[in-house]
C-alpha cells in the first residue's frame, strides 16, 4: 500500500483488510483494536496520538503487510 493512501486509511479499514496487523498494534501497546474511534481515526491520527514517527509507523505497517502476502507460486494445490 502506498504511503499517502496508508496515512489516510482508518484503523478499522486497515485491520479489516489486513488482520495480521492486530499483532503489531498490540505489540506496540496501541489500544486501537476494539476502540470505538477505530472507525474514524486514521494512521496519521494514531501516530500523532501516540507520539509516533508517522513515516516509521507506516514502514512498520507496510512490512507486516508485505510479509503476510501470499506469494503467487505458493497457492494451495488441488488434491486429486
Amino acid at each position: 500500500m502506498n504511503s499517502p493512501e496508508l496515512k489516510n486509511i482508518t484503523i478499522k479499514e486497515l485491520i479489516d483488510q489486513y488482520p495480521t496487523l492486530i499483532k503489531l498494534f498490540m505489540d506496540m501497546g496501541l489500544l486501537c483494536i476494539g476502540c470505538p474511534a477505530e472507525t474514524f481515526h486514521t494512521v496519521t491520527d494514531i501516530a500523532g496520538e501516540y507520539g509516533l514517527n508517522l513515516n516509521h509507523f507506516v514502514d512498520q505497517i507496510n512490512r507486516v503487510i508485505q510479509n503476510t502476502a501470499i506469494p503467487t507460486n505458493s497457492r494451495t494445490k488441488t488434491i486429486k
